[in-house]
C-alpha cells in the first residue's frame, strides 16, 4: 500500500506546491519515501508516497518505459510479478521484481488496458502517456485500492484518498445531494459519486482515460461476467478448484517476516490464518476485538472461537474487550479516516484490530473480504432468494394497473410493505441490497422538503437497475436467482464501497497494507460462476467452500454459527451511545446544515430508546453522515493528522522537465 497523486491539464499550474500539500495529506499511507516527476510545459504532474512491505523492495520512484513516453506511479501490489516478469522479458521487456508493480506499466505497453487482466495485484495507478499526451487512471479487480478524481475544463486531479484531493485548489469541498440521498439507502456512496460534489470514484476493474481539457473516458477491463463457466453437476470439481485457487492465493500474499492476520473465529480468516501458518508465516500474529459490556451475551461471545484458531495454528494472538467509552472515542477516528464515509459500525473493531496489528510492527495484514458475498455466506441470502421465487416472481406476472392499485391501498393497512409494493408496482429490482436504511419511498421521511425536492429526480432503484442491466445483458442471465444476489452485493455500493472502502481507509491511516485473498481476480471469477445448488445445501450456506477446507480448520470451527465481529448498537443507542449521539443526530452536520429532519431524528431517537422498535441502523447511519459533514465540510481543511512521519523524515525524488 502506497499513495498516488496528481494532476493533468491546466490545473498543474502551481503543480509543485500542490503535489507537495496532495502528499503531505497522503503521508500515513506511505511513510517510507516519496518520489514525484513534474513537467510543468505538458501540464503533469505525478506524485508518490511509498511504503515498504518486502526485503528488498525498490526505493520509490516514477517508473518510466523503456522508451520513456509512459511515466507510471502505482499504489499497490501485483502477487504473481515473477511470472509475468518472465512473460514481460521474452517480449524483450526489463522488469525489476523488486518493483512491487512495475510490471503493471509494461502489461499496458504490450495490451493496453486488457493486459492488467493478466495480473493477481490489487492496485490503483496512474500512467501519462507522452506520445498521446493522456493520463490513463485504472483501479483493481473488486476494488481493494481507491482512485479519486475531480475533472473540470482545466483538466484532471486524482489522488488515492479524498482528504489528498481537497488539497488542491480546483477541488471542491461541497456536499453532493444526490450522494446524501443515496448515503441514506446504502449506507455509503455507490460509486462513481461520493459525498463531495465533483469529486468521483473510480469504479472497480476500470479504466479511464484523460485529457488534458478534463474529458474522462470510462472502460471496464474486468467483470465478474466475463467468460462464464459451463456449470456441472459435480461437486467434487468445484471443491477441488477451490482449494487450489484459495491456497495458492494465501500463498502470494505472505511477506518474508511479520505478518498479521485478523480472525474472528468464522471460516474465511481462519482459513486463511491456517494457511499462513502451513505455508511457514514466522512470526504470524492474529488479533480480534470484541465489546467488554456485551462479550457474555451469547450472540457476542465469538472470541473463545478466535482463540481456538489461534491456539491450533500457534500464532501470537492478543484480542481486545473495548469498553464502551473506548468505542465512544474511536467514532471521530474513523470518521476522520474514512473521508469517503460508510456506514458501518464495525468499523470501530476493524480499527482496533489493525491498530494492534500496526503495534506489533507489522505491515502486512491478511483479512477475509469477499468471501461471504461471493460463497452466499449470509443466511438471510437464502430468504431473499427465496421469497423472489415464492412471492415476487409471481406476483410481478399480474398486470401493472393490479400492482398500482396495491401499492396505493395496502399501505394504508401495512405501512411496513408499502416499499415492496411500490417497486413491484413501479418494475424496480426485487432485491437492492442486503444492507439499507431509507428505501426511497421513505426518503420523505427523514429528508427536510428542500432536501428531498433536490434530490428526489436521481433515486436510488437507477443504482441497482444500473447493475441488473448489466446482468440481464450477459450470459449470466438465466441462472439462479441467487447469482443476481451475488452480483449486485459484490457491486461498489455494497462490498466496493462498504466493506472494501472502510478497509483501505482504515488500515491506511495506520501506515498498514491491507491484502484481501478472496479478492484474487481468479479466484472470485470462478467462485461466482459455481452453481446456486452447491453455495446452499443441505441447509449450510457457503457448503461448497465448507467441503473445500475441510482439514484445513477443524469442524467445529467449520460449522459453527457464523457471528464475525460484533456491532451491538442495538444495545448501545438505547444507552451510552444514545446519550453520546443525541446533539449529533438533532444538532449537528447535515441537519443543521437543513438536509435532515431533526423531528424524524429525535422521533427515531426516543422510539428506539423506549424498546419500540430496532431503530439503531437509521441512527447510526444519520450519526456518521453529520459527524463527516462536521469534519470534512464545516471544519477548516486540517493538517494531515495520519501515521507517524512528518514530511521531513521522507526523501524526495524530484524529476522537472524543462
Amino acid at each position: 500500500m502506497s499513495a498516488i497523486c496528481g494532476m493533468f491539464g491546466r490545473v498543474s499550474a502551481g503543480s509543485e506546491v500542490a503535489l507537495d500539500r496532495m502528499l503531505g495529506a497522503l503521508a500515513h499511507r506511505g511513510p517510507d519515501g516519496q518520489a514525484v516527476h513534474v513537467d510543468a510545459n505538458r501540464g503533469v504532474a505525478l506524485g508518490l508516497a511509498h511504503l515498504r512491505t518486502f526485503r528488498g523492495e525498490a526505493e520509490p520512484e516514477v517508473v518510466s518505459s523503456e522508451d520513456g513516453a509512459l511515466l507510471m506511479v502505482c499504489d499497490g501490489q501485483v502477487f504473481n510479478r515473477g511470472e509475468l516478469a518472465a512473460w514481460l522479458g521474452d517480449r524483450g521487456h526489463m522488469v525489476n521484481e523488486n518493483h512491487a508493480c512495475e510490471v503493471l506499466l509494461h502489461l499496458f505497453e504490450e495490451e493496453g488496458a486488457e493486459g492488467f487482466r493478466r495480473a493477481d495485484g490489487q492496485f490503483a495507478l496512474a500512467i501519462w502517456d507522452r506520445n498521446t499526451n493522456q493520463l490513463i487512471l485504472a483501479r483493481d479487480f473488486l476494488g481493494v485500492r481507491s482512485l479519486y478524481y475531480w475533472a473540470g475544463k482545466d483538466g484532471v486531479v486524482f489522488a488515492s484518498e479524498i482528504k489528498g484531493l481537497v488539497q488542491h485548489p480546483k477541488a471542491p469541498r461541497a456536499v453532493d445531494d444526490v450522494a446524501v440521498s443515496h448515503f441514506l439507502t446504502f449506507l455509503n456512496v455507490p460509486g462513481p459519486r461520493t459525498l463531495f460534489a465533483g469529486v468521483n470514484k473510480l469504479p472497480p476493474g476500470t479504466c479511464a482515460t484523460c485529457t488534458a481539457d478534463g474529458q474522462v473516458t470510462l472502460k471496464a477491463f474486468w467483470s465478474l461476467l466475463d467468460e462464464p463457466v459451463p456449470e456441472r453437476d459435480d461437486l467434487s470439481f468445484y471443491v477441488d478448484r477451490v482449494r487450489e485457487l484459495h491456497s495458492a492465493a494465501v500463498k502470494r500474499r505472505q511477506v518474508d517476516g511479520p505478518i498479521a492476520a485478523l480472525v474472528s473465529g468464522g471460516n474465511d480468516s481462519s482459513a486463511n490464518a491456517s494457511y499462513l501458518a502451513r505455508f511457514g508465516a514466522q512470526p504470524l500474529h492474529t488479533f480480534t476485538v470484541g465489546l467488554a459490556d456485551v462479550e457474555g451475551q451469547e450472540k457476542y461471545n465469538d472470541l473463545i472461537y478466535a482463540k481456538q484458531v489461534a491456539d491450533l495454528i500457534h500464532s501470537d494472538h492478543q484480542e481486545l474487550l473495548l469498553s464502551t467509552q473506548e468505542f465512544l472515542d474511536t467514532i471521530p477516528k474513523t470518521v476522520a479516516a474514512m473521508d469517503d464515509m460508510v456506514s458501518e459500525p464495525s468499523s470501530i473493531f476493524l480499527y482496533h484490530a489493525l491498530r494492534l496489528a500496526k503495534e506489533k510492527g507489522t505491515r502486512v495484514v491478511v483479512t477475509g473480504e469477499a468471501n461471504d458475498e461471493l460463497c452466499c455466506g449470509h443466511g438471510g441470502m437464502i430468504d431473499i432468494r427465496n421469497g423472489y421465487y415464492r412471492r415476487w416472481e409471481g406476483y410481478m406476472r399480474k398486470p401493472q394497473w393490479v400492482r398500482q392499485v396495491a401499492a396505493a391501498v395496502v399501505p394504508l393497512l401495512s405501512p411496513k410493505r408499502r416499499d415492496v409494493l411500490r417497486r413491484a408496482a413501479a418494475g424496480e429490482a426485487y432485491f437492492w441490497n442486503y444492507e439499507t436504511a431509507w428505501m426511497d419511498s421513505d426518503k420523505s421521511d427523514i429528508l427536510t422538503q428542500s432536501a428531498w425536492e433536490r434530490t428526489r429526480a436521481e433515486k436510488a432503484a437507477g443504482v441497482v437497475e444500473r447493475y441488473m442491466t448489466q446482468l440481464k445483458g450477459s450470459e449470466h442471465r438465466g441462472r439462479d436467482y441467487l447469482n443476481s444476489i451475488i452480483y449486485v452485493m459484490m457491486q461498489d455500493y455494497y462490498f466496493g464501497n462498504l466493506m472494501l472502502g472502510k478497509l483501505d481507509l482504515l488500515s491506511a491511516s495506520l501506515g498498514l497494507e491491507a491484502r484481501c485473498p478472496y479478492t484474487d481476480p481468479g479466484y472470485a471469477h470462478f467462485v461466482y460462476n459455481v452453481p446456486a445448488k452447491f453455495k446452499f445445501h443441505d441447509g449450510l450456506v457457503k457448503y461448497f467452500f465448507k467441503k473445500a477446507i475441510d482439514g484445513v480448520l477443524p469442524d467445529s470451527i467449520i460449522y459453527r454459527p457464523k457471528q464475525g465481529f460484533r456491532t451491538p448498537v442495538i444495545e448501545l443507542f438505547r444507552g451510552k451511545l444514545g446519550d453520546w449521539a443525541t446533539p449529533i443526530l438533532l444538532d449537528g452536520g447535515l441537519t443543521k446544515a437543513g438536509y435532515l429532519r431533526r423531528d424524524a431524528l429525535e422521533d427515531l431517537l426516543r422510539r428506539h430508546r423506549a424498546g419500540e422498535a430496532d431503530y439503531s441502523n437509521r441512527l447510526w447511519t444519520a450519526m456518521v453522515l453529520n459527524l463527516w459533514h462536521e469534519k470534512w465540510i464545516r471544519s477548516p481543511l486540517d493538517e494531515p493528522s495520519f501515521g507517524s512521519h512528518t514530511r521531513a523524515e521522507t526523501s524526495t525524488k524530484m524529476s522537472l522537465s524543462a
